[in-house]
């Protein structure tokens, strides 16, 4: 018989608390670190003004004994942060906590001093530094619940320890002396629920920023996944392709019809059109990681031009179309372009072009005129008479730049295109309408090669 066996619930528990501990214990000395100056000059205002009130100078060597709290409070909460990032070394709590409640304590000395000076307002003034050594254990030490009260019991102790003291000290004639220990209790009741919202709203944000850790990396993971999956599918279907587009090469060769010659050379091209998508799923991986890179060389536009309309006649011969092609006379013999990547877009342009032209033809053209910079503006355009497209999908494909998998229009190919295009500081422009066609054109700057040898 076999049984599982599982952790304790204690144990799990325990383990949490600890968690629990120590991430509070990190916020807390981040935020005393960052609060000490504040601490320090807020401070030094208050043994000033007590300076003033009482007539000596004993309120400065207060604050000199305050001054060298603090700054030791910042060495210790530093060195708090630094001894939790070596390896199984943890804070003495109790000595942290017995130093919070010391320094709390001698702090709030000062406002024993201001209320029983005899000036009219000093009472006022000493609730008032009171309020604020809560609103600073508030903003420093709630996020560990045990510091919080080492923090504000001094405090605390002395808000409500003051009125009464001076109560009995008068003799306890007058009633009305206690009535700063009502207001106290109702600022305390207030502080109590501020302090707890305070609490609620850090809880939150834990719980968003670690939900959105978990998000990363599932977007990671995702991303590791996918890439992983394109790279896998490349490994297998491409051997096998590469052998049957091999074969119909030879079969094309040993053809003796027509016939059979246009129908291998079908085959061939649906080859060369797979294997196009296998590179689109690759460059899209790799645009999306931002590691595809400009191979930029002397090339002749011409050609690269003319192999991929090459490529895609015997596709619009058997669907009845027209293939046309327009280079001007202008355009130079060799510029500096990724040749692989220009045929890539203009493949996938064509593509689009013959597969939702039904009648009518394709014309693809290549224009060349000067640029800035000594370089040639090469435009490369493809214009079908098919079915066209909506402003709608138009905004989709290129104001969005969304990716499509499929559907009615361009999917995958020209999102691509595009995002190749303006990797070659390029640009690719469409103009469509339902029924009348499109237009897809892909500008691109480009030196002469033979102008820059010159030079």
């Amino acid at each position: 018989m076999n049984a599982e066996v599982t952790p304790p619930a204690n144990d799990a528990r325990s383990v949490d608390l600890q968690a629990r501990h120590v991430r509070g214990l990190l916020a807390v000395a981040r935020a005393r670190v960052a609060n000490s100056w504040l601490r320090l000059g807020s401070c030094g205002i208050v043994a000033a003004v007590a300076t003033s009130l009482t007539g000596d100078y004993w309120p400065f060597a207060w604050f000199a004994g305050l001054v060298a709290i603090i700054i030791a409070d910042r060495v210790i909460f530093a060195r708090v942060l630094e001894r939790h990032g070596e390896a199984g070394a943890a804070p003495r709590f109790g000595l942290l906590l017995a130093w919070t409640i010391a320094q709390s304590a001698y702090g709030n000395i000062i406002a024993a001093v201001l209320w029983f000076t005899p000036y009219v307002h000093g009472e006022t003034l000493a609730v008032i530094y009171l309020c604020g050594g809560l609103a600073n254990a508030a903003a420093t030490l709630r996020a560990h619940p045990t510091l919080s009260m080492a923090g504000v019991g001094p405090t605390i102790a002395f808000l409500m320890g003051l009125p009464i003291a001076s109560y009995l000290l008068d003799g306890a004639r007058n009633p009305l002396e206690l009535m700063p220990l009502v207001g106290a209790l109702l600022l305390l009741g207030f502080g109590v629920n501020l302090w707890r919202s305070l609490v609620q709203s850090d809880a939150a944000q834990a719980l968003a920023e670690a939900a959105l850790v978990r998000e990363r990396q599932a977007a990671a993971a995702a991303a590791a996944a996918k890439t992983d999956m394109i790279q896998r599918m490349n490994a297998e279907l491409r051997t096998p392709m590469q052998a049957l587009i091999g074969a119909a090469e030879h079969l094309k060769r040993a053809a003796t019809t027509p016939q059979a010659r246009a129908h291998i050379a079908m085959l061939a091209q649906a080859g060369e059109v797979l294997k196009l998508v296998l590179d689109d799923l690759s460059d899209l991986d790799r645009l999306e990681n931002g590691q595809l890179r400009i191979d930029a060389k002397p090339a002749d536009p011409r050609e690269v031009v003319r192999g991929v309309v090459a490529a895609f006649k015997p596709a619009a011969q058997d669907k009845g179309i027209e293939l046309f092609l327009d280079i001007a006379a202008d355009v130079p013999t060799l510029v500096e372009i990724d040749p692989l990547r220009v045929r890539q877009v203009l493949f996938n342009l064509v593509a689009n072009a013959v597969r939702f032209t039904t009648h009518g033809g394709v014309r693809v053209t290549l224009r060349a005129q000067p640029s800035e910079g000594g370089r040639v503006r090469l435009t490369f355009s493809v214009a079908d008479t098919g079915s066209g497209m909506s402003r709608a999908h138009l905004a989709t494909v290129f104001g969005r730049g969304r990716l499509r998998a499929g559907g009615d229009g361009p999917g995958l190919g020209v999102s691509i295109s595009l995002r190749l295009a303006k990797l070659m500081s390029g640009q690719l422009h469409a103009r469509s309408e339902i029924g009348q066609g499109s237009m897809f054109s892909f500008t691109l700057d480009a030196h002469a090669a033979a102008a820059r040898s010159a030079a």
